[in-house]
């Protein structure tokens, strides 16, 4: 490979409130990863809970009727941070009439420049990202706007296949019961992340057990409760930091989009106020904030740092080691690949999200 390419696929405009964008790829040599740019700007209210990618409901990469790549903003931010290691750059502020930027990163392979795995839109006929959005009703009139943005391999021949990773299944949990769901058996498997989401909710009720299970018992990959599915998740992939304006009040709980908080930490914007956060390493944390004369105060400005696991109440499994294809989950050489789902709270949205390598035409 001769180096690295910075290209824009769209650059950065202003679009409407709510609408579908879809843009060609005008680009022949591989990309190695896409940077999808995504702002908003707050009204003249504060803006909790309501940050950038939670706005957009798809992002799409498509080749006519074929879809390779398909999550919500909140899904591809979680993909990112596991794929990454870290919180990819972002711009979050709560304050009344601040803007708000995120940077969503999509990879194709298993690291920057992976030569064997990215994605050729010169191996298709037409292929075009599809970005869909609305802004919340937090979020001014004509405030937002998008661009999209590629890191390009110069000096490789064009990939034959790539990692790309879809929602094959959302739906709302019931109180009890076991939900199954038969998954693709098409294409090996790499990762499998699973979405949890209730508003102010205990990611560890939603589903209290997880179950793979192949051709009714002839291979069990996991048979795990939740607990021991989120430590996993932590030794595997271990925490990242998330960090934030924010406008808070004494005594309030707010949502993190981090569904284990391991650590949190408020640096107030006044002198002479003294704050700080707690977490009961669930996903929400709570303020307390006071003058020097411990009087209670409201919609002070700080800056929040969060250290946790699950990246927007996502978890992520990894099949066999993350960089040898050889040791990925073979589906195919069974009829049947079921996940077991126990369910102990209604009302949590549910997104079941796999990526798989995909050999390209």
């Amino acid at each position: 490979m001769d180096n690295f390419r910075e290209v824009s696929i769209m650059s950065r405009k202003t679009v409407g409130d709510a609408g579908t964008e879809t843009i060609d790829f005008n680009v022949d040599e591989p990309i190695t990863a896409l940077n999808l740019i995504f702002r908003v700007v707050n009204g003249a209210a504060v803006a909790v809970n309501v940050p950038p990618e939670n706005c957009i409901s798809k992002i799409e990469i498509v080749d006519g009727g074929t879809v390779y790549y398909s999550l919500s903003g909140p899904e591809a931010m979680a993909v990112a941070v596991y794929e990454s290691g870290k919180w990819p750059w972002a711009f979050y502020n709560d304050g009344a009439n601040a803007g708000q930027k995120v940077r969503i990163p999509l990879y194709f392979g298993r690291f920057l420049g992976d030569e064997e795995f990215s994605f050729s839109p010169s191996k298709l006929l037409n292929p075009q990202i599809k970005v869909t959005w609305a802004k919340d009703a937090l979020h001014v009139t004509g405030g937002v706007s998008l661009g999209v943005y590629a890191k390009l391999m110069q000096g490789v021949a064009p990939a034959t296949k790539a990692l790309f990773t879809k929602n094959i299944r959302s739906f709302t949990s019931a109180a009890s019961g076991i939900e199954l769901t038969d998954l693709p058996v098409d294409r090996d498997y790499r990762r499998l992340f699973i979405r949890d989401y209730r508003p102010l909710g205990f990611i560890m009720e939603d589903v209290t057990h997880y179950k793979l299970d192949c051709d009714t018992g002839k291979l069990i990959v996991l048979d795990w409760d939740v607990y021991e599915l989120a430590e996993h998740v932590r030794d595997v992939f271990g925490p990242v930091e998330r960090t934030s304006q924010v406008c808070v009040t004494n005594g309030t709980w707010y949502e993190g989009w981090l569904a284990n908080i391991l650590g949190a930490a408020l640096n107030s914007g006044t002198a002479g106020h003294i704050m700080n956060a707690w977490s009961a390493t669930a996903g929400r944390w709570e303020a307390f904030i006071t003058d020097a004369a411990a009087g209670a105060l409201a919609d002070e400005v700080a800056t929040l740092t969060l250290h946790g696991c699950l990246p927007h109440h996502t978890f992520c499994y990894q099949f066999g080691r993350k960089d040898d294809p050889a040791t990925w989950f073979k589906a195919s050489k069974y009829g049947q690949v079921r996940l077991e789902m126990t369910q102990g709270v209604a009302n949590c949205a549910i997104g079941l999200l796999l990526q798989q390598p995909r050999q390209l035409p």
